[in-house]
């Protein structure tokens, strides 16, 4: 029996603008097209993302990202702001139609979690799966993406090892997420109003703290987690470059990700501009 194939992007490091309208670019062609595609990829510098629907102005200091050059980008996802740079990001789009992923918004967390846990164990860490109701996560809620518990945690030794957030259109749905390769507490306390550094740490967890000494390499830690996806769903991910018609496309989507605080090199952001349009 053949297996199902999907589209594996390996991407070099990225601005925010332009990591979010690719992946932007992939649920919109997964809905389509029905094509499903796994994307690795890197940040060019320390940015933050924040949810579509985060109210930035309430709880991130935007002036102290400023002053530390920490871009910030709003993204086509829900869920809370998350660092990237020191950190493994992933996105996965693809079609709704029929087979693992029909059935809502809470299943496919939990298919997704699936290759998680596998992805953890590969790497000796013991990981566990939380589940949390609706209510829970509410009570939890912090603009801080890894204080947030999401439908379907995965835990090791109890604090949060992945932050991860949804779109979901008719047709398809995109998740993309983070893992931290390094501590992010204290830089996090320092651009969220009100945020204590003590309180990320109790919540949150990372690769170095997690592995220490035999912390594999990113492109390893890449490679695993690709292994991981085949393996839990029985897929083939075939490397696939990006053609001239997606360059195309994502150029054009970058107008939908405006910095609300740009990078040094980028001209003055011009606010939180337009939301995304899924399309």
């Amino acid at each position: 029996m053949t297996a199902e194939r999907w589209q594996l992007h390996w991407d070099a490091p990225g601005d925010g603008r332009a990591n979010m309208a690719k992946d932007a670019w992939l649920l919109r062609r997964a809905a389509r097209d029905g094509t499903a595609s796994l994307r690795l990829y890197g940040w060019e510098r320390p940015t933050l993302s924040v949810g579509r629907a985060q109210k930035v102005e309430r709880q991130v200091d935007l002036a102290a990202c400023a002053a530390l050059d920490l871009p910030v980008v709003r993204r086509a996802t829900g869920g809370r702001a998350v660092l990237h740079g020191p950190d493994l990001t992933y996105a996965v789009a693809a079609p709704l139609a029929g087979g693992r992923f029909a059935g809502g918004i809470l299943d496919i967390y939990r298919e997704i979690s699936r290759v998680f846990l596998r992805y953890f164990e590969d790497l000796g860490l013991g990981p566990h799966a939380q589940a949390y109701t609706g209510r829970e996560r509410a009570q939890a809620a912090s603009p801080v993406c890894f204080e947030t518990p999401s439908a379907f945690e995965i835990l090791l030794r109890g604090r949060k090892i992945v932050g991860s957030a949804q779109r979901l259109l008719p047709r398809a749905f995109l998740q993309h997420g983070s893992i931290p390769l390094s501590p992010q507490a204290e830089l996090l306390a320092r651009v969220f109003l009100d945020a204590d550094a003590a309180a990320i740490s109790a919540g949150m967890t990372d690769l170095a703290t997690e592995l220490g000494a035999e912390a594999p390499p990113l492109h390893e830690l890449r490679a695993r987690l690709v292994s991981a996806f085949e393996e839990t769903f029985g897929i083939e991910l075939a490397p696939a470059p990006w053609l001239a018609e997606d360059e195309a496309a994502v150029q054009e989507l970058r107008a939908e990700f405006p910095w609300l605080v740009a990078a040094p090199q980028d001209a003055p952001a011009p606010g939180a501009g337009r939301p995304f349009r899924a399309g």
